[in-house]
C-alpha cells in the first residue's frame, strides 16, 4: 500500500498547471449552435495539467475582424497527450509495529494531499470571455488535427472533434468565473479526527482515527470509494491498540444549500485489531490481536471551497469485532 501511494505522490508532484485550456464536448456542441459574432461571451474551460501536443496558431487581438467564411483543413500525425492525477491493504504485525506503519503511510498520503489540492485547487475551470476569432485547436477522434477560429465551429466540427483547445497567448482573454462544486471524475480525500475504539477485553475509549480514500463519481451526487482507517490509542495496561479496516464504499450526497452539501456514505470490508497486550479473564496478560468482517455508515457533510476542492466533514459508525465504534473526522476532498 505504502509503494502504490508513494507512486502516487510522485505523479501529482511531476504534474503542474499549464497556460492551456480545453474546452468540454458538450461546451463545444452548445457553441456550435450560438451565433458566431456571440460565441465568445461566455464559454467554458478546464485548465490542463499537461498541455496538448499542438502547434501554435497565429493570434488575435481585440480589432480582429470577426469573417463568417469556414475553412476548415485536416492534418494527421498530431496526438494530444492526456494526463490524469490521483491513485491504494493491510497493515499486518502487532500493535505498535502497526501504528508506526500507519503513521508513516499518512505522511505519504498527506503529501499526495497537499500536492493534489495544490494543483487541482489552482487550476482554473469556469467561464471565459474569447474574442469571436479566438483560434480553437481541434483533434478528431483519430488523432487528426486542425485549427479554426471560434466562429467558424459548426455541429460537424463539433462531433468530430475528441479534444478542442485554446491559449490565452492566441487571442484577447478574460477569466469570467469559477465553475460550482464538480464531483464527476476521479477523487481523493483525507480525513482525521477521533474515534472510539474497543479493546479485546471490551473497554471502550476515544484516540486518534484517520481515512484515506480514493474513488470516483460517475455523477455528481454518487460516488465510490476504496476507504481505509486508521485509529490507535493506550490500552489499560498502557499497550498499543491499533484498529485498521478496508472497506469498499458508497457515497450519496443529494442535498445541496448553496455551497453546503449533505448525504450519506455506507459500505463494507474487513477490520483487524492489533493489541499488544491486554488483561483478560484470570488475568492472564495475551495479545488481542484479532479480525472481522466490518460494516461503516454515516453522515458526510461538505463545504464548497472551488470547483476542485471541499472540505469534508463525516459523523461514522462501524460495527466490527462483534461491537459498535463511532468516529468524527474532517479533512479535504479534491475531485
Amino acid at each position: 500500500m505504502r509503494a502504490v501511494a508513494v507512486v502516487l505522490a510522485g505523479s501529482l508532484i511531476a504534474g503542474c498547471t499549464v497556460n492551456s485550456y480545453r474546452i468540454p464536448s458538450g461546451e463545444l456542441a452548445r457553441l456550435a449552435q450560438v451565433p458566431p459574432e456571440a460565441r465568445g461571451q461566455r464559454v467554458r474551460v478546464i485548465q490542463e495539467i499537461v498541455a496538448s501536443d499542438v502547434p501554435a496558431a497565429p493570434p488575435v487581438t481585440r480589432e480582429s475582424e470577426v469573417v463568417i467564411a469556414p475553412q476548415i483543413e485536416v492534418s494527421v500525425g498530431v496526438h494530444p497527450r492526456h494526463h490524469s492525477g490521483l491513485g491504494g491493504v493491510k497493515i499486518g504485525g502487532a500493535g505498535n509495529d502497526g501504528k508506526g506503519a500507519a503513521i508513516a503511510f499518512l505522511v505519504i498520503a498527506a503529501t499526495a494531499m497537499v500536492t493534489a489540492a495544490v494543483i487541482e485547487g489552482s487550476r482554473f475551470d469556469g467561464w471565459a470571455q474569447l474574442h469571436p476569432m479566438h483560434p480553437v485547436h481541434l483533434i478528431g477522434h483519430d488523432g487528426s488535427y486542425t485549427v479554426v477560429p471560434l466562429a467558424w465551429l459548426d455541429g460537424e466540427a463539433a462531433a468530430w472533434a475528441d479534444t478542442a483547445v485554446v491559449r490565452p497567448s492566441e487571442g484577447p482573454w478574460l477569466s469570467l468565473e469559477r465553475a460550482p462544486l464538480s464531483r464527476q471524475g476521479l477523487a481523493y480525500g483525507m480525513y482525521g479526527g477521533t474515534g472510539s475504539l474497543r479493546s479485546a477485553d471490551g473497554n471502550l475509549a476515544m484516540g486518534p482515527a484517520w481515512t484515506v480514500q480514493l474513488g470516483y463519481f460517475p455523477t455528481e451526487q454518487v460516488g465510490v470509494f476504496a476507504s481505509v482507517f486508521f485509529g490507535w490509542r493506550s490500552n489499560n495496561l498502557g499497550a498499543t491498540l491499533f484498529e485498521s479496516r478496508y472497506t469498499a464504499e458508497l457515497q450519496f450526497l443529494p442535498v445541496q444549500l448553496g455551497p453546503l452539501h449533505a448525504g450519506l456514505y455506507g459500505g463494507g470490508g474487513l477490520a483487524y485489531r492489533f493489541e499488544d497486550a491486554v488483561k483478560l479473564s484470570g488475568n492472564a496478560v495475551v495479545s488481542g490481536n484479532e479480525s472481522s468482517p466490518a460494516l461503516v455508515g454515516g453522515a458526510m457533510f461538505q463545504l464548497d471551497i472551488n470547483t476542485r476542492l471541499a472540505l469534508t466533514a463525516r459523523l461514522g459508525l462501524a460495527h466490527a469485532h462483534g461491537e459498535q465504534m463511532h468516529d468524527a473526522i474532517i479533512g479535504l476532498s479534491v475531485y
